[in-house]
């Protein structure tokens, strides 16, 4: 609301003076709310591609590093390991109940599920914060367009000429924070995006220390809050 008052503030000093209102302010304020429009659509999209590519590159490393960690830490533990391998073990003895090979089968099913609840848990955990901040930045501008859009019909019915309606809208832009939305949303969160796809390559070709590189994507997603 304090916002909205500056920026009439703004229109009150800058139509001081000015005698009538030129004819061409109804076709001007059509043209200018087009624009406002395909500005809107641009940095929602905008938005949407770098999220929607960190949140990509937050899937592939826990599908691609941290699942295959968790299995590696299970089977590190010898009574978990003994008890997998006897079983598969007696799994490819001959039975013609199929009792052993279904005993085996059950176990790795188990296996399988515990894994996969963690991870899944983890998912979850470090997705949380980075849709909540992707739902909160779309919800930011599509409020901000909603308060221009009402702004500029005040503009287009007091200035007189169509330099001053473009200056008037520049400095709401400013007022509005959105001027550098691709630069303060945009740059943070690609090179973010950027570092997980890296360590996840690292992962994935070298011989790499694994708790190592989770501790730097923990850190790295720490920084989406």
């Amino acid at each position: 609301m304090k916002l909205l008052q500056v920026i009439m503030v703004s229109m009150l000093t800058l139509v001081t003076g000015c005698a009538q209102v030129p004819k061409e302010a109804v076709e001007l304020s059509a043209t200018v709310g087009r624009d406002l429009a395909e500005m809107r659509k641009s940095h929602t999209a905008l938005v949407k591609i770098y999220y929607e590519g960190l949140i990509k590159n937050v899937n592939q490393f826990v599908d691609n590093v941290y699942l295959p960690y968790q299995i590696q830490r299970a089977l590190s533990d010898d009574a978990i390991k003994k008890d997998m391998l006897t079983s598969i073990e007696a799994a490819s003895m001959e039975d013609v109940t199929g009792k052993k090979q279904k005993d085996a089968y059950q176990k790795l099913q188990y296996f399988h599920l515990i894994i996969h609840e963690e991870v899944d848990s983890y998912r979850k955990t470090k997705l949380s914060p980075i849709n909540e901040q992707y739902k909160s930045v779309l919800n930011g501008i599509n409020e901000s367009y909603e308060k221009i859009h009402y702004a500029n019909s005040i503009v287009t019915g007091h200035l007189a000429s169509i330099v001053k309606v473009h200056d008037a809208q520049n400095e709401i832009l400013e007022k509005l924070d959105l001027k550098d939305l691709r630069t303060k949303v945009g740059v943070d969160v690609v090179n973010i995006s950027d570092e997980i796809a890296g360590i996840t390559y690292e992962a994935k070709e070298n011989d790499s220390d694994l708790e190592e590189i989770i501790a730097k994507f923990e850190e790295l997603v720490k920084i989406v809050r």
